[in-house]
């Protein structure tokens, strides 16, 4: 009977793609005429509620345009009963696809099919099928003919299957987080590394979801710590995507220009396009708050911390304005780097940006418009105590947080209660906060994980465990070679290039310790004779082979990454070195290979032999 009941739900699943085909395909010429229709009577028109119009059914048709290009019009299928807010049961079946507007296609018998984005709050099923109250929004209730304020429906059952489809067809049919959540996972990690994050909803496992789905008010702080590739920047947009009002603003901060880069094309897929969401650096939001202020030709790489802290430079600042009170804010601030002893510089750098930050929530400089509701911050753990501080005094009390990081790739910008200080800074009692681990690593296989995670319990023998899923497309490789000279290491790491793009590893990264040792191997690499990219921060990965330093690649990955030059001199026997070595490695989805030089006056770092153990 069970087996019957299977092949029966299969035949269903099929006859409900096959009338979505032909809806489609009927209905695609129809939003074409519509949005053309829409176009002209705005030329004719030429006022902007005529232009907003035809930019609504431009979209209309491009989304259905790109679900019929792709044959993959949802992935997840809901069935329950449910109880409506007088009480009366009812029953779902709906499908849950990857966009953002709901769509509603006849199937035979006369019935019709809800299909919805895996962002409406019916959805949330999806992410977990034991929730037991759902809140509906104003576009559910239209669409189910609902009236009433802010309806509540009580879930009674729920069933949720992902469903896999091939070119047209269906070909499985299973529980949720089974068999088919495990293969996309895989198959997408078994791509090449892009210069974009390759993520989609329907990647998050349960604890994740269960993460996201957690809407209560009372949260203000959300803190995602974890190791590499456990889907800390996902699981922190879609939180967002799906707690916050559709049409709240915000801002998702980085460390550094190329995180931002890298981020900011995919967040429409992380749900983030139902809101204003920018991303700036955080060198960016001191350049947006200071425009007037000369800055520094290179703004890329990690902001540091300031050796004054907020405190010190409040006092500075109140000092300077009282003896200058007509000076202006660049004046007032090179004023009070020489009260705290410091040369001021001729052009703001780096190295200023988080004492900007605190001179405009001191100043009261006027707060981005639309005011944010919410911030995400990507690699937390690398922002200055000095800027949670000033964020929190000039964005105020009601904004919502979620930061994400790893403390193990801290460096040296927070101790080991790195989250507390933050908490501390942002001026956040414990009952408003939420801290949660996200063990499993999707993205770094485990022998690469295991390597760093040794890296990690030698820092920290109390670190909490994690673990690289079993079922890893690659099991990973980690190479460590100790060779005599410069030139030999050269010869070894362009070996290594070669042979692994043979293999399919073709985004790599070259990581020298510094950025003072850049152009003595832009110049080895230049008699490769192969393409390369040498990324100093000012603009984005392109993909294949980069020559760069941790600092500017924080955040990304690649399929394989060579450490050069991984010396004593380089990494000596301190934490800090440990997890410059451990977020390096962590950027590898499929291949490490850290080469030292093994000479009587600068020895491999001792670390290595933790790596290789």
């Amino acid at each position: 009977m069970a087996q019957d009941s299977h092949d029966a739900d299969f035949v269903r699943e099929q006859i409900v793609l096959d009338s979505w085909s032909r809806w489609i395909d009927k209905e695609l010429p129809d939003r074409r005429s519509a949005a053309d229709r829409a176009y002209k009577r705005a030329l004719q028109a030429g006022d902007e509620a005529a232009w907003q119009h035809a930019e609504i059914m431009e979209r209309s048709y491009g989304q259905l345009l790109e679900m019929k290009d792709r044959q993959d019009p949802y992935f997840s299928r809901i069935r329950g009963k449910m109880k409506d807010v007088d009480g009366e049961p009812f029953e779902v079946d709906l499908r849950v696809h990857r966009y953002h507007r709901s769509e509603v296609f006849p199937v035979p018998g006369g019935q019709e099919m809800l299909d919805i984005s895996h962002l409406a709050p019916v959805a949330d099923l999806v992410r977990n099928p034991a929730q037991q109250e759902l809140q509906l929004t104003m576009k559910d209730r239209d669409f189910l003919q609902w009236e009433g304020k802010n309806p509540h429906i009580l879930v009674m059952e729920c069933a949720v299957e992902d469903v896999e489809l091939e070119n047209g067809r269906v070909v499985r049919v299973a529980p949720r987080y089974g068999a088919i959540f495990e293969d996309r996972v895989r198959r997408r990690l078994g791509q090449s590394a892009m210069p974009a994050l390759d993520v989609l909803a329907d990647v998050l496992d349960k604890d994740q979801n269960a993460i996201v789905g957690d809407r209560s008010p009372n949260l203000k702080l959300i803190i995602l710590d974890g190791p590499a590739g456990t889907g800390k920047t996902v699981v922190a947009a879609h939180r967002i995507a799906v707690a916050a009002r559709p049409d709240s603003p915000g801002l998702y901060l980085t460390p550094t220009t190329t995180l931002r880069d890298y981020v900011q094309p995919v967040l429409p897929r992380l749900g983030l396009e139902r809101t204003r969401a920018q991303a700036l650096s955080l060198a960016d939001l001191a350049g947006t708050m200071w425009p007037d202020f000369p800055l520094a030709d290179q703004m890329a790489g990690l902001v540091p911390d300031s050796d004054w802290d907020q405190d010190a430079w409040t006092d500075a600042l109140n000092a300077a304005q009282a003896a200058h009170p007509n000076m202006g804010p660049e004046g007032l601030y090179r004023r009070a780097s020489e009260t705290l002893g410091r040369k001021p510089p001729t052009r703001v750098g780096l190295e200023d940006v988080a004492a900007l930050l605190w001179l405009g929530a001191w100043s009261k400089r006027p707060r981005p418009q639309p005011e944010p509701e919410w911030i995400i911050i990507d690699e937390a753990q690398a922002i200055p105590l000095l800027a949670y501080r000033a964020l929190r005094a000039w964005l105020g009390p009601s904004v919502s947080w979620v930061i994400a990081g790893d403390l193990m790739q801290q460096g040296s910008q927070h101790d080991w209660d790195g989250w507390t200080l933050i908490q501390h800074a942002l001026e956040m009692k414990g009952n408003r906060m939420a801290k949660l681990w996200l063990s499993r690593s999707y993205r770094v296989p485990p022998k690469i994980h295991a390597a760093a995670e040794r890296l990690r319990l030698a820092v920290n023998p109390k670190a909490q465990p994690s673990e690289s899923v079993t079922w890893h497309p690659h099991v990973g490789q980690v190479m460590i070679s100790s060779v005599a000279d410069q030139d030999e290491m050269e010869t070894r790491a362009g070996e290594s290039v070669r042979e692994w793009a043979q293999a399919g590893i073709v985004s790599v990264a070259l990581l020298v310790p510094n950025s003072g040792r850049m152009a003595d191997w832009e110049g080895r690499l230049k008699s490769w004779q192969m393409p390369y990219q040498a990324l100093h921060g000012d603009r984005p990965y392109a993909g294949g082979l980069a020559l760069t330093t941790l600092d500017v690649v924080r955040g990304l990955e690649f399929d394989g990454v060579i450490l050069l030059e991984c010396s004593e001199s380089a990494y000596p026997n301190d934490a800090a070195s440990a997890r410059t070595l451990y977020t390096s490695l962590t950027r590898a989805r499929r291949a490490a290979h850290l080469l030292a030089i093994d000479q009587p006056h600068d020895r491999p770092s001792p670390w290595l032999s933790v790596v290789q153990e």
